[in-house]
């Protein structure tokens, strides 16, 4: 998923409104055909980002799912991140890794693998990542907004098998207002060590947000939709809630 920063951690819209300092925490829960799964499933994500200082900034997120469903129940953490950012103008250069800890024996984190592909290192058991992203960001005098970004992710399991080469790119627009700010972004993965045609090694999803720019505590709300066969097959959308605390 990237290869000079870690794509998974990029700006997309429903990952944005983390503060420059300060923490997030974000629930999304996936719609899915077979019903009958409760209010409590799905996955959450706690997102922290403090300055170091000189344009530098450490980043980290610990993922969490959880699945209840006809009597059965499951809750799992995911592979945490922690990365170094930096930010050169309206250029952003990321650089992180991903330990192996998503458990193999819970179903709850083939919820996440389901959830946000964009966050599907997150939920790969027995998989260790090392990732880069090179993220352009422009938000003209009216408060639009452009972004663009992607890099590699090298996928390298912990149980045997081949190191994978993954590319993570994404595109959003949006606005930012003294008030309020929303965004559309389409997020893709692409695999780049393994035989077939695109379509069959890439996966891609549509996510919009909107949220408050102002106070110290900013709620947010999020919609997913997948465009992957493998993926819309048993999930037809999925909505989030986020809330952002800018520490001062």
């Amino acid at each position: 998923m990237q290869i000079l920063a870690i794509l998974v951690l990029t700006q997309m819209p429903w990952t944005s409104h983390l503060p420059e300092r300060g923490i997030a925490f974000d629930f999304l829960r996936p719609k899915f055909d077979v019903g009958g799964t409760s209010l409590t499933t799905g996955t959450a994500y706690l997102s922290a980002r403090f300055p170091t200082g000189g344009g530098f900034a450490v980043r980290a997120q610990v993922p969490f799912a959880h699945l209840s469903a006809s009597g059965v129940s499951s809750s799992a953490f995911g592979n945490p991140y922690i990365g170094l950012e930096s930010t050169r103008g309206r250029v952003e250069y990321g650089l992180g890794f991903r330990p192996a800890l998503t458990p193999d024996d819970e179903f709850a984190g083939e919820v996440g693998l389901f959830t946000d592909i964009t966050q599907l290192e997150a939920w790969v058991p027995h998989l260790a990542t090392l990732a880069g992203t090179v993220t352009y960001r422009n938000q003209t005098s009216t408060g639009m907004t452009v972004e663009l970004g992607g890099g590699p992710s090298a996928w390298i399991p912990t149980d045997g098998g081949d190191t994978e080469l993954i590319l993570n790119h994404h595109g959003s627009i949006g606005h930012r207002g003294s008030k309020v700010w929303m965004g559309l972004g389409l997020g893709g993965v692409l695999v780049m060590t393994e035989e077939g045609d695109f379509g069959e090694r890439s996966f891609y999803q549509l996510g919009a947000s909107v949220g408050l720019t102002q106070g110290q505590v900013r709620p947010a709300l999020h919609v997913l939709l997948p465009l992957d066969d493998a993926i819309t097959s048993d999930v037809d959308f999925v909505i989030g809630l986020g809330v952002a605390i800018a520490i001062k």
